[in-house]
């Protein structure tokens, strides 16, 4: 443990470590049980640690460790089975200890980390070169303390060369960050933002998730929806999926989603009951273009109202219940969000909104639209509502061989038994149709009844033994429903970040979850929380930018039609 810690840390509502050898994690162990014994201990601990694949394996096996940390080797472990090369954000302590894991060479690594350091450790590498110091410098906050084990001869060149000074020490060296040159942005705003008074627009998967993320860090947080309870819109589904994405390319979509559902996965672990509101079943994934199938162990059903209900139950946490935001208004010092009739319902000092489509008429208006950054109106107004209906009645008891124990997915998905407050159920779907955004024209849903067979159809496609088994239920209308309807992006990836220019933003978004907000709202509320408060990115750089609200949108003129996220 560096001899400026805990003293630094003191008083402090957040402090930031970047370790470049995390190897098996005894400085991360020592760190953590440092902080959870400190009663000046900062309310977050945000740790970065850098390791190899073979050294990320090891992790999953909990290795000796000291009588006061055996129990965090071991939480440490369970958490660290089936990861790879990447970035993984772990939530440790009730998730005032976040722990990024970057899997990699250390130099492509600190190319894509984004935050500020306050304290540094520096394990002997044969990579590290000026270069790579520099690069380490970018993390740093000025102050930053640095000690570096085992230095090469050349390194108080090098540390001295990236704005370290007072180096002390011959091969043990250690360096305060604080160079003789301007720092721009980095010298003029703070480093961690100080907790305030957040209201969110929205109840569902997207405002829940940030909500949680930011009473966790002391926020005060007021979240607004217009339905009398929460999960009131498309989140309020009777169960999902939380199950990741695969693609042959292992696109951005694919790698995001396998970390947004180990972060879904892990608030299901902490918060809900297993086998009563999820149940980590694994999901079989059938994919009908090459006739293969797929095997997820690490997925699940889950009932997302009742998760929303468990990030809402904290004593940070207001709900303002069927509270109709017809408009917002930044006043110079806060933000106004008014009702139909003009009324005040609440001021805050940062916004996010995180209801849908229902969005668009807010942002677009003559108070808000001049201070959007420059294009966004125009993404803005891509976004598209699709209506969604699932197919659902009583499951037999006992379940009928023909039917799979476990849910499956691919064209469409069937969940074989989840115990709902009705009953004992499945559930098959979901339909996809186009519909009208608030004030847009747009065109008509189809009749339940069709939408019911549809459904039927995909199922049928999906397990022909199971629609056979079924088909009596529909064309007798038995079967029951549920509906609701999702917003979907041009590239199928939400709009989660800042909606005006600036890094001290007050007006956030996080929209455009379509089918996969168990999948990505997670970890989109750690990644919009992460930059409004200047902690770590719990993603690379590059593929955040695959969720920024600024990103390219689509090229102009193509043609846009609402695709399935089967």
């Amino acid at each position: 443990m560096p001899s400026h810690l805990p003293g630094a840390w003191a008083g402090q509502a957040a402090w930031t470590v970047l370790d470049t050898h995390f190897a098996a994690g005894a400085a991360f162990l020592d760190c953590w049980q440092t902080w959870r014994s400190d009663p000046q201990r900062p309310r977050m601990l945000h740790y970065v640690g850098i390791l190899s694949l073979s050294q990320l394996q090891a992790l999953s096996i909990p290795h000796h460790a000291s009588p006061a940390t055996e129990d965090l080797a071991r939480a440490l472990a369970d958490q660290c089975k089936d990861l790879d090369t990447g970035f993984h954000r772990l939530l440790l302590h009730g998730g005032l200890v976040s722990l990024t894991l970057c899997v990699g060479d250390a130099k492509p690594v600190l190319a894509e980390l984004t935050f500020r350091a306050n304290t540094v450790w520096v394990q002997p590498d044969a990579t590290w070169d000026k270069w790579a110091t520099k690069a380490l410098a970018r993390c740093c906050q000025r102050g930053a303390h640095l000690q570096w084990q085992t230095a090469p001869a050349h390194a108080s060149a090098w540390l001295a060369e990236a704005g370290f000074v007072d180096a002390q020490g011959s091969t043990d060296l250690s360096a305060e960050f604080n160079p003789r040159w301007s720092l721009g942005p980095r010298d003029t705003e703070p480093a961690n933002r100080t907790p305030a008074h957040c209201a969110i627009i929205g109840a569902g998967l997207s405002g829940a998730s940030v909500a949680q993320a930011l009473a966790l860090r002391g926020w005060q947080v007021t979240v607004l929806d217009r339905h009398p309870a929460p999960a009131g819109g498309a989140s309020g589904l009777p169960a999902g999926l939380v199950v990741p994405h695969i693609s042959a390319d292992d696109s951005p979509r694919s790698r995001m989603s396998r970390v947004g559902v180990r972060l879904m996965l892990h608030h299901a672990r902490t918060l809900l009951a297993e086998g009563h509101d999820w149940q980590l079943t694994g999901v079989q994934e059938l994919q009908r273009d090459t006739g293969t199938s797929l095997w997820h162990t690490q997925a699940a059903w889950i009932q997302p109202a009742r998760l929303i209900q468990r990030w809402l139950d904290h004593p940070n946490i207001r709900y303002l219940g069927a509270s109709s935001v017809a408009g917002i208004q930044w006043d110079g010092a806060a933000w106004q969000l008014h009702d139909t009739s003009g009324a005040t319902l609440v001021q805050a000092d940062v916004v996010v909104c995180a209801n849908a489509t229902g969005s668009v008429p807010l942002l677009v208006s003559q108070h808000t639209a001049p201070l959007l950054s420059t294009g966004l109106l125009q993404r803005l107004q891509s976004l598209q509502a699709v209506h969604g209906t699932i197919s659902l009645g009583p499951t037999p008891q006992p379940l009928p061989a023909e039917w799979p124990a476990h849910p499956v997915n691919g064209h469409g998905s069937f969940i074989p038994d989840v115990p709902l407050d009705t009953g004992r159920s499945w559930l098959a779907g979901a339909t996809f149709e186009p519909e009208a955004i608030p004030e847009c024209a747009g065109p008509a849903i189809a009749p339940l009844a069709q939408q019911h067979q549809a459904n039927a159809k995909k199922l049928s496609e999906l397990l022909p033994a199971v629609g056979t088994w079924l088909a009596p239920e529909f064309d007798s209308g038995r079967v029951t429903h549920w509906s609701g309807t999702r917003c979907v992006t041009h590239d199928r990836l939400p709009l989660v970040g800042p909606l005006t220019e600036g890094a001290q933003s007050s007006l956030w978004m996080q929209v455009g979850m379509g089918a996969r907000g168990l999948s990505f709202s997670a970890l989109g509320a750690q990644l919009l929380v992460a930059r409004l408060c200047g902690e770590p990115w719990p993603l690379e750089a590059s593929l955040a930018r695959s969720l920024d609200v600024a990103r390219t949108g689509r090229r102009r003129g193509a043609t846009r039609k609402p695709v399935s996220d089967d």
